[in-house]
């Protein structure tokens, strides 16, 4: 049921202060022209912002606060792959190939080398065959 204004009044929409605020300046704790919102807030703030509503040339400052805390049960990501380099494997080494093709390993026919991680170079006992990265 909407509300009818009353005889007289004319309807107006209440003005949302957001709708028109522009960010002036954005403070971190410490800085000067935060120390009296530190001490109110304490550990929880995270930033000072002062506004500025451009409708009604009002000022505003506005704070970013810790609200609540707790433990990420996300899993960590995967770590990112290291590049690749070249390994120089003999052809009648055929045992090493099949270990570089399990680990990952391409051979590149262009260049006549395996690419592998470097990781999994290290992590096979390969580092000394590197010949370029």
């Amino acid at each position: 049921m909407s509300k009818t204004p009353a005889l007289g009044q004319t309807a107006t929409t209440p003005h949302n202060p957001g709708d028109n605020m522009d960010v002036v300046k954005t403070l971190k704790p410490g800085k000067p022209g935060t120390k009296r919102l530190q001490e109110r807030y304490g550990e929880q703030l995270v930033a000072v912002r002062y506004r500025l509503d451009r409708k009604t040339n009002t000022h505003y400052t506005t704070v970013e606060l810790i609200v609540e805390q707790k433990y990420a049960l996300y899993k960590t990501p995967p770590p990112a792959p290291t590049p690749p380099v070249a390994l120089r494997i003999f052809r009648h080494e055929n045992d090493l190939q099949r270990l570089i093709r399990s680990a990952g390993g391409k051979w590149d026919r262009e260049n006549q080398v395996w690419l592998i991680e470097r990781s999994e170079a290290e992590r096979l006992g390969l580092a000394e065959r590197i010949i370029w990265t």
